[in-house]
């Protein structure tokens, strides 16, 4: 029933996947494209499984498994152990143009496919780790799902799939869960116990690298932030040096009352120029406003020479006639050069006198070339700059590569006027830059919870199976103990009577043949008289009772003498007295005698109850075990032929050897 559920759950996973492709209609990203074919492949395999095919679909994981530790392998090692452009090397030989952020799924949803790929692999088993890594699965998919919704997964690294991409492996570890679930019963206490720890472990270690990325995301940006202000003091710091330049440019000029040669000019404004690459030309303006000397002599500045400022640029018309009338520095706003290119113009003026004026000097800011200059001392391929005032872009700078999430403004004021320079890095700038200690701490959590969860569900199971053998160890010797008993009780049954609990004939033989060499030697016969009457007129249980009580009497008369009493059949009794003469046996018989009729236990007609005793003595020669308990049956014999209740000793044997 459960292959059955989980195989229909599966199914249900192709429905997101089928539905991510066409919804999308290609425009999706690659990286998506990615984790949709990865999701599909673990969907497969796991209906091959479910399918019993198992070979195809540990292939089908394989396959699924190499990009997916290529990608983390990407996101965990150090920079300087592979850095980011090798990796776009390596994508590149996939396909041109490619590059790594290109196919590389989000450091959550690689995280999760991995999980996914071993949940299939081990078919979710207890003892390998499933309920955990299934739990680990659920949590990435929740946390994808939720930056997805808040739309945080702009940040630095990308972290989450889409939407289609989630639901497709969430349907699928649903799947993985059913299959999994009946295996999980048979270890519900041992998982109680191992789960708990492993997922603490795992909350610490997702809560740890959400607070070390944050951490390192913002000193990243403040990083980057601090990068961009310093890059626009240094052009400040340009700026003024420019203007202290053009000042001491400006005062040689009051030495002389002649307009300056072209030669000499060329020759005062070459190191200027040399100096501030940034600026278009160096010029001397008349009073009359024309252009009559340039530096450099480029082809578009030839073009402007003789130029009247006043008619070929109304712009700057006010900044020309400051300089030349109230002989005090002018300035033009951003605007349009002579030259086509937008910049700003700085007129100093040369006073002769205070009312009168040789010229100015005109000091051209190439806006683009400023750009340039500024923009060589950055990476152009992996930053953006944009120069603007206002909504008016003045020069820009754009890579081909993919840009980051942050945009940085640094205010300019050149001279007064304000400007706008906007950085913004690449994102592969910004990725060699990321440290990748959150990531290492995400995966280091994970593999420590997954393997304190190996090492305690193992502990738990060796302490399970530990008890269970000792529990099968104490039955065992329980069972052992058992038999032990039982076996005394069948030894002790094999040689003693039940009913008196007195030895039996086999124990009375081996005792007698165990003392074969001890003399002399006695035994005695004894027979109840007239038991028979007992047992048909006062029954068996009288009987019994009457055969326990000579039982009693016969083995304390006949212990003390270091003999042996024993029940030899029926009524029947025997007794072994070793070194004991047949005087000695004759007292202990009559002894024994006079004790039962000391008992008054009496026949159904008030007459007591006594008992014919044989003895017979072995005085010299081996024993012969026949001929001496015939020798004793022959006087009991006698015994009840002259009348019973009485003691009759055969003469002494005295066998011969070999006889």
């Amino acid at each position: 029933m459960y292959r059955h559920a989980a195989f229909f759950v599966t199914c249900l996973a192709m429905v997101p996947l089928v539905l991510g492709v066409v919804l999308v209609e290609g425009e999706s990203p690659l990286h998506e494209q990615v984790a949709l074919a990865l999701t599909g492949t673990l969907v497969l395999a796991m209906l091959m499984l479910l399918r019993g095919w198992h070979g195809p679909a540990k292939t089908l994981v394989g396959l699924a498994l190499l990009p997916l530790t290529l990608a983390l392998a990407s996101y965990v090692l150090p920079e300087y152990w592979i850095p980011l452009s090798q990796w776009d090397a390596m994508s590149r030989g996939l396909a041109t143009g490619l590059t790594l952020e290109d196919w590389r799924p989000g450091l959550l949803t690689t995280i999760a496919l991995l999980l996914l790929a071993m949940l299939v692999a081990t078919r979710g088993r207890a003892s390998q780790g499933g309920p955990l890594l299934l739990l680990m699965t659920a949590l990435l998919l929740g946390i994808q799902a939720l930056l997805d919704g808040m739309g945080l997964d702009a940040q630095l690294p990308r972290s989450a799939a889409s939407p289609w991409s989630t639901l497709a492996m969430a349907t699928l570890l649903t799947g993985l869960c059913v299959a999994a679930l009946p295996g999980w019963r048979a270890h519900a206490a041992a998982l109680r116990r191992t789960l708990t720890p492993s997922l603490l472990l795992v909350l610490a270690a997702l809560l740890l690298w959400h607070h070390q990325k944050g951490v390192t995301t913002r000193e990243l940006h403040a990083t980057t932030e601090t990068e961009a202000r310093q890059l626009g003091d240094r052009l400040m710091r340009e700026i003024f040096d420019h203007l202290a330049a053009v000042e001491r440019f400006a005062n040689a000029w009051t030495l002389t009352d002649t307009p300056p040669s072209q030669a000499e000019w060329d020759r005062l404004a070459a190191p200027y120029h040399h100096d501030f690459r940034y600026l278009l030309n160096i010029a001397f303006v008349d009073t009359d406003s024309r252009i009559m000397r340039i530096y450099p002599p480029s082809d578009s500045n030839r073009q402007v020479l003789g130029a009247r400022l006043f008619d070929a640029q109304p712009a700057g018309r006010e900044a020309v006639r400051r300089a030349l009338v109230e002989q005090r520095i002018g300035r033009t706003e951003v605007i349009m050069l002579l030259q086509g290119v937008p910049g700003i113009i700085h007129y100093l003026p040369i006073p002769l006198d205070e009312r009168r004026t040789l010229g100015a000097v005109a000091m051209v800011i190439s806006l683009p070339m400023l750009a340039d200059t500024l923009f060589s001392e950055v990476d152009t391929q992996h930053t953006s700059l944009l120069l603007t005032q206002g909504e008016r872009i003045l020069a820009s700078q754009v890579p081909d590569t993919r840009l980051g999430p942050w945009q940085h403004e640094v205010q300019l004021d050149i001279s007064g006027i304000p400007l706008r320079l906007t950085i913004q890095p690449s994102h592969s700038r910004l990725l060699e830059q990321l440290p990748r200690l959150p990531m290492v701490t995400l995966v280091t959590g994970l593999t420590l919870a997954y393997l304190l969860y190996l090492v305690l569900h193992g502990y738990i199971r060796l302490a399970h199976q530990h008890r269970r053998v000792h529990a099968t160890n104490n039955e065992l010797r329980r069972e052992i103990r058992t038999r032990s008993q039982l076996q005394e009780e069948v030894e002790w049954l094999a040689r003693h009577d039940e009913l008196t609990r007195l030895p039996n004939r086999r124990l009375f033989m081996e005792t007698l043949a165990a003392n074969a060499t001890r003399r002399p030697l006695s035994v005695l016969i004894c027979d109840v008289d007239h038991f028979k009457r007992i047992n048909d007129h006062q029954g068996h249980l009288v009987g019994d009772r009457y055969l326990e009580q000579l039982g009693r009497i016969g083995r304390d008369v006949v212990e003390p003498w270091g003999g042996l009493f024993a029940r030899y059949g029926g009524e029947e009794f025997v007794a072994f007295l070793p070194l004991a003469d047949s005087v000695r046996a004759r007292e202990i018989a009559e002894a024994l005698r006079q004790r039962l009729l000391d008992a008054a236990l009496l026949h159904h007609d008030g007459r007591v109850l006594t008992v014919s005793i044989g003895v017979v003595t072995l005085t010299h020669g081996p024993l012969d075990i026949a001929t001496l308990m015939q020798a004793a049956d022959d006087a009991l014999y006698r015994a009840k032929a002259e009348g019973r209740n009485r003691v009759k000793v055969a003469q002494a044997l005295n066998t011969v050897e070999g006889a």
